[in-house]
């Protein structure tokens, strides 16, 4: 290996190592936000918590007009949980992440190091989807391990189904994340941010779904897209029918847009 390969790998050693420790830092910044971390928490895992609870509670209490909180149809009502409550959550997170150090005002000392800018937008991807995947990862748990243990007499889910099911959580909070981080920081502004991806996630999209004189113009939003991934067993049948590699694409798509987005902007920000 001659000087120049050499130099090359050490520099690049280097900056993986600076990227390593941005992200941490920024990994950091939303673990020490106690109330947005609690709210999270509260979010994600209490809300399947009350759910298979009160369901368990309600079953036990009169079987005859109360179902088991498990099975297939409490899977089916806690994976909507999922996709709302721990939304909810994860754009919280990740307008934290991406708009947070022009909110605080920090911005611009971070910018004065020297530092590149992608780079600076570039960690906040990394860090807010690890702290969205974790909080997932323990609702998915939950949702999983109720849907087994509340089956009562009927069947519960299967391995498959419940395979099918955590990648279709994991895929929905990611790309909602991802948004978060993207659009506060081409916005820069968090309550704006907030407000209008609760609209769009909640409201909004659901309505264009169903919305059938916009005829193939559905296929492209990142909502038919996520519940493309949910089994049919689970979901039931999908208002818009697509195949599994147009959602891929179309997620693809979504993600690439609001990175590009926040990373040119954060670029072209004054200091």
């Amino acid at each position: 290996m001659n000087g120049s390969s050499v130099g090359y790998v050490s520099e690049k050693g280097t900056i993986m190592k600076m990227l390593a420790r941005m992200t941490a830092a920024e990994l950091l910044k939303l673990y020490r936000r106690r109330g947005l971390m609690a709210w999270s928490v509260a979010l994600f895992v209490g809300g399947q918590i009350v759910f298979y609870g009160l369901g368990a509670i309600q079953h036990a209490a009169d079987p005859a007009h109360h179902a088991p909180a498990g099975g297939s149809r409490g899977l089916a009502n806690a994976m909507m949980l999922v996709s709302y409550l721990g939304g909810v959550a994860a754009v919280m997170i990740g307008t934290a992440a991406g708009g947070g150090d022009t909110a605080a005002g920090v911005f611009r000392d971070l910018a004065s190091t020297g530092r590149s800018r992608v780079a600076l937008f570039a960690v906040r991807v990394p860090a807010a989807l690890m702290v969205t995947g974790v909080l997932a990862a323990a609702s998915f748990a939950i949702t999983a391990a109720g849907a087994i243990v509340f089956a009562g007499a009927g069947p519960a889910p299967s391995a498959a189904v419940l395979a099918q099911c955590g990648l279709a959580v994991a895929v929905t909070i990611g790309l909602t994340t991802v948004l978060a981080v993207g659009l506060s920081s081409l916005l820069s502004s968090r309550s704006i941010t907030i407000g209008l991806l609760l609209c769009w996630t909640l409201a909004l999209a659901r309505i264009m779904e169903h919305a059938a004189g916009l005829g193939s113009l559905r296929e492209s939003l990142s909502i038919v897209a996520e519940d493309r991934l949910v089994p049919v067993s689970v979901g039931g049948a999908y208002v818009v029918p697509i195949s599994v590699w147009t959602a891929a694409l179309v997620l693809l798509v979504w993600a690439a847009l609001a990175l590009l987005a926040g990373a040119s902007q954060t670029a072209r920000r004054d200091a």
